[in-house]
């Protein structure tokens, strides 16, 4: 709920600062002619800039009361009143123009902010208002084109002088107050620059020693505003005080030190600096030097609009830099720190670590849970909204000089510099799940993430430089990378670990989480170079039928025996293939090797006691274009029909959408496709009836229950008939003992697999138990 008195104390104290600007100015005034400035018309605008539009009815009400105080009893009530709301409608369309349509940012930190506001506060709105008003205290047809020419000047000076000086002070004053920007991201400060050490100067080649010296005595900052000042008051006076040579065109000299304060001392210094050229000036002309006060006061417009104008270029182009440099280590939807920044600060609080052996800092690595599923639901723009307030949580959850940083996507990381130790930094991890769990308002939704997180900690108990340095050289023979990564990437890997065991928790980095990383990178350089070698083979199961126990297919299984760690698990070293994207070299290899084999018992038993042999391919090896090329052009090139190799693949690789051209063609070729794991995956009827394989591999989970259990029995019954209508042929795996044997054939599957049939074995086990004895 608003509160209804915040506008009448903003009223109240807005008509008490007009007042008084106006007194300041009718006693600086040196004739009614010459106006100092027009105090209420800047104020009046800058009003509606900083505090919005909704206050333009205030001004209808505080404009006319304004001429009723300051002006003679011989003036109408009427006219004042008009002259008060025509001045009101034209400066908040003018508000309404630069704030909605062009859409300057007030505070104007850019030159096209300035330029806009001087363009149309400054110029055209109180020229609108000086016509208006010129024909609003004349009669019709007693008034000359020169009279309402003069008329004309003489009002839009006084406006023009007020809003283009009094409106860019009060704005750029105002960004010392944050809680009017709550709506506006936060602003550099450029204020602060050309005011340090380093100072323009001379090439050194060309500029004497001594002229050297004296430059940097007197652009010191003490000495250069002594300068500033001496030369401002002696150019003021030269032109508006002295009878022998005052005159108009010497009023031109205040050009000099304007500049010089606006180059070296921004927008905020020559706002100052005109303001007391205006003040001096008027007081100098009570002396009647100059003979028209209007051109008088159109030059200190000129002055005024110029000397802003380049204060405000030189603030906006340090502006421009200092943003340039924010945007370079910042992230641009957050606003906070990037990877640049975050390794900066990483690589400094090593090097402290360094010097000071009881220093310890800590990485904590955070991912959000489930942020997909927002983005496919919800949309991008509600991500990039839900991102924005993760991260102001992670900000108010650290303490003020931790270095919160996003590292990309859902990805931040938060460098706790100066930590006591693990416990310090795990309840970090604490505060930061119990802060991000909270519910989040989006796009008017109730949204609920979570988070995972991994720690790292630079200490002796838990990462230790010595140790990674001595890890790091010992895997990749060079320490190429700094200690700053290391701990980045330590951090991650504990933040793995807690995703794998279910998120929303944190995981530390610690000695076993180390050892089993190193095992895996070792593992995964170990396969990678038994890949390239071609060190993988293969083995072959028998794929038996039921009715005579003939051979029918055999399924080709990976097999990798490593030097140092013997025979590694297919299931390990497939799922780190499948990581590292080494599965299709090694699903091409064992292809290849399937299929050289099929070939030469083809010609050494004949086609028609050959078997098929069966390949394992996953959703990776499908989703390139090229891999059903390559398939059938290995088949045309080994001497293969199609319909002698089937292609098995579990459910959900089959209904993958990106694969559907791939199986096409296959289908078009005769591969013979089989659904590997059958009633373990999330395959509905609809998407069978759209992509019908030729064959189906029931799974061990359902045969190992047989003959026993009776919903098991029924499973296998449907499935069976399933098959039988779709024309598609049922292998079961994993029959291990004669009653699922005796069951399976009762029930009338066609196939059957398992080690009561046959384990893996060579080739030439396959042809000397089952192909030159057949059984």
């Amino acid at each position: 709920m608003r509160r209804w008195w915040r506008p009448l104390i903003v009223s109240v104290v807005y008509l008490g600062l007009w007042l008084g600007l106006d007194a300041i100015a009718s006693v600086f005034q040196a004739r009614q002619e010459v106006s100092l400035w027009y105090p209420p018309t800047g104020l009046s605008f800058a009003l509606l800039l900083v505090f919005g539009l909704r206050y333009a009815p205030l001004l209808v009400l505080t404009d006319p009361l304004h001429g009723l105080v300051v002006s003679g009893p011989d003036v109408s009530w009427v006219s004042v009143w008009l002259g008060g709301v025509l001045s009101t409608v034209v400066y908040t369309a003018v508000a309404w123009l630069l704030l909605r349509r062009l859409r300057i940012d007030p505070r104007l930190p850019g030159q096209r902010d300035v330029v806009w506001l001087l363009g149309l506060a400054a110029v055209a709105g109180p020229f609108v208002v000086a016509v208006a008003q010129v024909l609003q205290y004349t009669v019709a047809g007693l008034l000359t084109w020169g009279e309402f020419f003069r008329g004309v000047l003489g009002f839009w000076s006084g406006r023009a002088t007020g809003v283009g000086m009094l409106t860019p002070a009060l704005l750029v004053a105002s960004r010392r107050v944050p809680a009017l920007w709550r709506d506006r991201p936060a602003l550099t400060d450029p204020l602060q620059l050309g005011r340090g050490d380093e100072h323009p100067s001379w090439p050194s080649r060309v500029r004497p020693r001594w002229l050297g010296r004296l430059a940097d005595r007197v652009l010191d900052q003490p000495l250069e505003l002594v300068g500033q000042t001496t030369l401002l008051l002696a150019t003021v006076y030269l032109a508006y005080g002295e009878p022998a040579v005052g005159g108009l065109d010497l009023a031109y000299l205040v050009y000099v030190p304007l500049i010089w304060i606006a180059v070296r001392g921004g927008l905020p210094r020559v706002a100052f600096a005109v303001l007391v050229a205006n003040t001096l000036a008027v007081a100098l002309v009570g002396r009647d030097v100059v003979e028209s006060p209007l051109r008088l006061q159109l030059g200190l417009v000129t002055l005024t609009l110029a000397g802003l104008t380049l204060g405000a270029l030189v603030t906006g182009r340090q502006a421009s830099i200092a943003a340039a440099e924010h945007a370079a280590v910042h992230d641009s939807l957050t606003g906070l720190a990037n990877r640049v920044l975050l390794m900066d600060r990483l690589d400094a609080a090593a090097h402290r670590a360094e010097r000071r052996p009881d220093a310890r800092f800590a990485v904590l690595y955070c991912d959000l849970d489930g942020f997909k599923g927002v983005n496919d639901q919800l949309g991008h723009d509600a991500g990039d909204e839900l991102l924005v307030g993760v991260a102001r949580r992670l900000e108010r959850a650290v303490r003020p000089g931790d270095l919160v940083s996003r590292l990309g996507g859902d990805e931040m990381a938060v460098l706790l510099d100066g930590v006591t130790g693990v416990e310090e930094a795990a309840g970090v991890a604490e505060r930061l799940l119990a802060a991000l769990a909270e519910p989040y308002a989006i796009d008017g939704r109730e949204v609920v993430v979570t988070v995972s997180v991994g720690v790292a900690v630079a200490d002796a108990e838990g990462l230790a430089r010595p140790r990674l340095r001595g890890e790091r050289e010992g895997l990749t023979g060079s320490d190429e990378s700094g200690h700053a990564e290391e701990v980045l990437r330590a951090a991650d890997l504990a933040l793995q670990r807690a995703k794998a065991t279910g998120g929303h928790r944190y995981e530390l980095f610690n000695e076993p989480l180390r050892q089993r990383t190193r095992d895996r990178l070792g593992l995964r350089a170990a396969l990678r170079r038994a890949v390239g070698a071609g060190a993988v083979t293969v083995a072959y199961q028998p794929i038996v039928r039921v009715t005579d126990g003939r051979l029918v297919a055999v399924e080709t299984l990976a097999r990798w025996h490593d030097a140092e760690r013997g025979d590694v698990p297919a299931a390990e070293f497939i799922a780190l293939a499948e990581e590292t994207g080494l599965i299709h070299d090694l699903g091409m290899q064992v292809l290849e090797q399937a299929c050289t084999q099929a070939v030469q018992w083809r010609r050494v038993f004949g086609p028609t006691s050959t078997p098929r042999v069966a390949v394992n391919v996953s959703t990776r090896q499908l989703l390139p274009a090229d891999f059903a090329p390559r398939v059938l052009e290995l088949l045309d090139r080994v001497g293969l029909p199609a319909d002698a190799l089937e292609l098995e693949m579990t459910e959900s690789c089959a209904m993958e959408p990106g694969a559907r051209a791939a199986l096409e063609r296959f289908t078009a070729a005769g591969v013979t496709l089989a659904v590997d794991d059958f009633g373990t995956g999330y395959s509905s009827f609809a998407a069978l009836r759209e992509r019908t394989p030729q064959a189906f591999k029931l799974d061990r989970s359902f045969v190992a229950r047989l003959p026993d259990d009776r919903p098991t029995d029924a499973i296998v019954s449907a499935v069976l008939a399933l098959a039988q209508h779709l024309g598609a042929t049922v292998t079961a795996e994993g029959v291990e003992t004669d009653e699922q044997l005796q069951r399976l054939r009762e029930l009338g599957c066609p196939q059957v697999q398992g080690f009561l049939l046959g384990s893996p074995a060579t080739a030439q086990q396959i042809e000397r138990d089952w192909l030159s004895r057949p059984r």
